[in-house]
């Protein structure tokens, strides 16, 4: 891979996400996840409920405006869709949660890339509406599952791939609501949604499970 990274963080994270967005309980497959708000808190307890700690040491999570979020996945997904291992397609308009998420994209689009994310932009949040943005579904190429399978096979992400599989056969059937409310009410406690927008509406809607 030409665009292969040097960093042992940059390698760790590629690693984690094609896992993430190829493994199900079938094995590797093209289904991937919808919707940025799902993968952020999916890849969030990786880290917290499977115990792969690389998930904080390479995705480098903080309480934001939606709850634990990475400002790093961003870039990740972007980088591997550029590479070709990834593709993004749009599934719908997002909800209001996935706009609260997808501020972010909107705060580089003003403020430019080296911007700070964790400094509110006065007055952008008066714009944001869930019309503004589109939830996409993110899935391995054929490339991409080629590289996931390649992974696999070199035997050294099998703790990984042990937490994809757990946390995915336990969350895969949440809808977003019921896995906001699980996170919400888990790690509040610990800060993780001090600096949450949707905090409120969250827990006032419960969960169903």
């Amino acid at each position: 891979m030409d665009n292969a990274p040097k960093n042992p963080k940059e390698s760790g994270r590629h690693q984690l996400l094609l896992l993430l967005l190829g493994l199900d309980s079938d094995g590797l497959s093209s289904k991937g996840i919808t919707g940025i708000t799902r993968l952020q808190k999916l890849l969030f307890l990786l880290w917290k409920e499977a115990g792969i700690e690389s998930v904080d040491t390479a995705f480098d999570f903080k309480p934001y405006k939606a709850g634990p979020y990475s400002r790093k996945l961003y870039d990740e997904l972007e980088f591997l869709e550029n590479i070709g291992l990834i593709q993004s397609e749009i599934e719908g308009q997002a909800s209001e949660v996935e706009a609260v998420e997808l501020e972010e994209v909107s705060f580089e689009q003003l403020m430019g890339e080296d911007a700070d994310p964790y400094i509110d932009v006065p007055n952008q949040g008066d714009a944001m509406t869930a019309d503004t943005y589109e939830e996409r579904r993110f899935t391995l190429t054929p490339r991409g599952l080629e590289t996931a399978r390649k992974i696999l096979a070199g035997g050294k992400a099998k703790d990984a791939e042990d937490g994809v599989r757990r946390i995915k056969s336990r969350y895969s059937g949440f809808s977003l609501q019921d896995l906001l409310y699980h996170v919400y009410t888990k790690y509040e406690g610990d800060g993780w949604t001090s600096e949450s927008e949707i905090r409120s509406k969250v827990l006032a809607k419960g969960s169903r499970r």
